[in-house]
C-alpha cells in the first residue's frame, strides 16, 4: 500500500510539476555517504531527487567547505541543508526553519577486531583512548575528557579514524554510524570491524532558510510519503546504512 500511495504521488507530481515549481540552492559538504562530490551522489542527493520528482522543485546543489556552510546559510545564498538536527545551529544567526525529520545521525562505538565490548554508561570507557574526529564535541563524554578519566586521540576525519583502527593504532573509535557502515561496505578489510553501542542519535531534517519557509508543508508532506513508502530506507540501504 506504501509503495502505491507513493507511486500516485509521483503521477501527481508529474501532472501539477510545471505550475508551482521553485529552485532551492541546497549546500552540501563532502561527507561520504550522505554527500560524495567526486561523484556528484550519496544519500543526501538521491532523497533530494526523489523529492524533486515529487514536487517538482529543482535543488541546485552546490558544494562548500563545511565551515563556510553556516556563513553561506546565513547570508542567504543557501535555501537549504540537509541532514541536520535543531540543537546544532540554535545558536547561529539564521537558525532556519526545519522540516519533519527525515533520517538519524547516530554516533556508535566502533572497534578492532577481538576487542568489542559492551558499554551500560560512559564511565564503562574510564581509562581508555577513545579516537575522535578533531573538533567534535560529545556533551555526555566531556566530564570524563576533562578529568583524565578518558583519554581522547584525535584525527583529522573519519577515514583517517577508520585507517587507524585498521592499523592498530586504536582500539575503539566513535563515528557517525552510517559513516562506518559504508566504510565497511566498501573497503573489505574494514568489514571485520565490529559496532557496539549508541552513544548519541539525533533526528535529522531538511533545514530551510526563512525565506522558503512557504514551502515546509509541501517538504513535509512529500518527506512523510516517501517513508511511508520505504523510499528512504531503500536509498540508505544502497550505501551499506540502517539506522
Amino acid at each position: 500500500m506504501g509503495r502505491l500511495f507513493y507511486a500516485l504521488c509521483l503521477v501527481f507530481a508529474a501532472w501539477c510539476a510545471d505550475a508551482h515549481a521553485d529552485t532551492l540552492r541546497v549546500g552540501f559538504y563532502n561527507y561520504p555517504p550522505m554527500m560524495i562530490e567526486s561523484e556528484q551522489a550519496g544519500i543526501y542527493q538521491e532523497i533530494l531527487d526523489e523529492l524533486s520528482k515529487i514536487t517538482g522543485h529543482r535543488f541546485q546543489i552546490r558544494y562548500f567547505p563545511y565551515a563556510r556552510l553556516a556563513q553561506e546559510f546565513d547570508l542567504g545564498r543557501i535555501d537549504l541543508e540537509p541532514g541536520v538536527f535543531p540543537g546544532w545551529v540554535k545558536k547561529q544567526r539564521v537558525p532556519g526553519q526545519f522540516s519533519v525529520p527525515f533520517g538519524k545521525v547516530v554516533d556508535v562505538l566502533v572497534f578492532a577486531p577481538g576487542k568489542h565490548f559492551r558499554i551500560n554508561t560512559p564511565r564503562d570507557l574510564s581509562g581508555r583512548t577513545i579516537g575522535l574526529v578533531r573538533g567534535y564535541t560529545y556533551p555526555d563524554l566531556r566530564e570524563l575528557f576533562d578529568s583524565g578519566l578518558v583519554h581522547r586521540a584525535d584525527a583529522v576525519s573519519e577515514a583517517q579514524l577508520m585507517a587507524m583502527l585498521a592499523a592498530g593504532r586504536m582500539d575503539q573509535i566513535l563515528i557517525n554510524k552510517a559513516v562506518a557502515q559504508y566504510n565497511m561496505l566498501v573497503v573489505p578489510k574494514y568489514r571485520e570491524f565490529v559496532l557496539g553501542d549508541v552513544l548519541g542519535s539525533f533526528d535529522v531534517s531538511m533545514r530551510i532558510h526563512p525565506n522558503k519557509k512557504a514551502l515546509l508543508p509541501e517538504l513535509d508532506e512529500a518527506i512523510l510519503a516517501m517513508k511511508r513508502s520505504g523510499a528512504i530506507a531503500r536509498i540508505y540501504a544502497k550505501y551499506g546504512v540502517t539506522l
